[in-house]
Formats: C-alpha cells, sequence, structure tokens
C-alpha cells in the first residue's frame, strides 16, 4: 500500500505545482521587451493632424474628407480669382455692387410683401453679443502686446538672433510681394491650404523622416553659425554706476 500511495502523492504534489505556475499571470513569465522609440512627428506634435484642426468640419474639409466641399470651395475661390484678374474689377467695385443688388431686391420684395400680402423676406436679426466682441477684442490686445514687445526688444538690440529671423521673415514677404499681387498671394495661400495638409496627412511617415534628416542638418548648420558668428554679437550687460 506505501509504494502504490508514494508514487500517488509525488503526482499531487506536481499537478498542484503546476496549477500554481499556470495561474501566475502572463506578465510574470513574458520576457520584457525593450521600449519602442518613440517616432519622430513634424513640430514635436503629440495630436493627429485631425485634431490639430480642430477635429470639426474645418478639419475635414482641410483634409480632403468631405471632398465635394472642398472641391467646391477651391472652384469658387478659382472662379474669385479669375473673375478678379481677368475682368479687372477691383474688390470694392465688386463688394459695392453686390451689395447694391441685395439692398435693392430685399427693399423691393419687402415693398411688394405689403401690397401681395405675403410674408416679408426671413432676414435674421444680426447682432454681436458682448461677451464675443470682448473675448475678441482680449486676443487681439495680447497678440498685439507680443507684437510690440518683440519690436521694443529689436529696436533696442536686445536680441540680434532675434533681430536676424525677423528682418529674414520681412525681406521674404517683400520678395514674394514682388512676385504677386495681393488677391494673388491670398488664392495661393487658400489652394496651399487646402493641398498641404491633405499631402501631409497621406503620406505622413515619409515626410516626418526628410524633415527629421533636415532638421538635424538645419541644426548643426546653426549651431556652427552661431559659435561663429552669433556669439560675437552677444551684449554683455553693462554695469550700473554707482551713485555717490
Amino acid at each position: 500500500m506505501s509504494e502504490n500511495s508514494e508514487p500517488s502523492f509525488v503526482e499531487n504534489i506536481v499537478n498542484s505545482v503546476t496549477e500554481k505556475i499556470q495561474e501566475l499571470p502572463a506578465s510574470s513569465q513574458a520576457t520584457e521587451e525593450p521600449p519602442v522609440p518613440a517616432r519622430y512627428r513634424l513640430f514635436n506634435r503629440q495630436r493627429s493632424l485631425h485634431e490639430i484642426f480642430g477635429g470639426g468640419k474645418s478639419a475635414d474639409v482641410l483634409l480632403w474628407r468631405r471632398k465635394y466641399l472642398t472641391g467646391g470651395l477651391l472652384f469658387g475661390a478659382t472662379l474669385v480669382w479669375v473673375l478678379f484678374e481677368k475682368s479687372g474689377y477691383t474688390l470694392l467695385t465688386v463688394v459695392a455692387n453686390v451689395l447694391l443688388i441685395l439692398v435693392v431686391v430685399l427693399f423691393v420684395w419687402s415693398n411688394a410683401a405689403v401690397f401681395l400680402h405675403r410674408s416679408p423676406p426671413p432676414i435674421p436679426e444680426l447682432e454681436l453679443s458682448e461677451d464675443m466682441v470682448t473675448s475678441f477684442a482680449s486676443v487681439l490686445r495680447e497678440e498685439i502686446n507680443k507684437a510690440l514687445a518683440v519690436s521694443h526688444d529689436i529696436a533696442l538690440g536686445k536680441d540680434f538672433r532675434l533681430f536676424l529671423k525677423v528682418a529674414a521673415v520681412l525681406w521674404g514677404l517683400s520678395v514674394v510681394g514682388g512676385w504677386f499681387h495681393f488677391l494673388t498671394l491670398i488664392y495661393l495661400c487658400i489652394v496651399l491650404a487646402h493641398t498641404l495638409p491633405a499631402i501631409y496627412d497621406t503620406y505622413e511617415d515619409h515626410i516626418d523622416n526628410y524633415a527629421k534628416v533636415a532638421l538635424e542638418h538645419a541644426n548643426k548648420q546653426y549651431r556652427k553659425l552661431d559659435a561663429t558668428c552669433f556669439s560675437r554679437f552677444t551684449r554683455v550687460p553693462m554695469k550700473e554706476k554707482k551713485t555717490e
């Protein structure tokens, strides 16, 4: 009896140990995998392009997720650009004529509705709320103050690098402005705003890889230029004179 009972006792111990091992969580048995390095994203953004654009209807239009609406906007912008460029009309002339036609039509419609006993034109009451105006003015004031602070620092020569950046941007705008008219420049901005985000959203991985290489090369060249040129223009703060 003892010989038959001994193997069964050992088997019970082995089975219990096996069951305990199987009951352990899988994370304790699996080997820890090395963490995957974070993928470089343009401008170090953490959100998708659709979320950055607001995630609503405007984002869908810019990313061509509503193709008919986006195509209609581009077609309308192209039609307006051709109208101004080829017909010779100015913006003030077109706006004045459109408003004139609109006022005449509404005036005739309203007076005709009185004699014909019909309902007047459904014109909603247009009014700006105080909160809307206050919030817009607050945002505008902050942006103007930032621009004035930057202008103040540049005028006093406090930041030579910022001066070079602003000068480069203004020079670039003057060059681009010499190539196109103001209306053509607005039309190009509309076309680029409706094409570049969609292209980037489609080929995001490839563009991010090329942008990473270009950014590393640009940073390397900037460090060389900073070490040889910009550091010489760093101003040493002058010591205040002691009053007697």
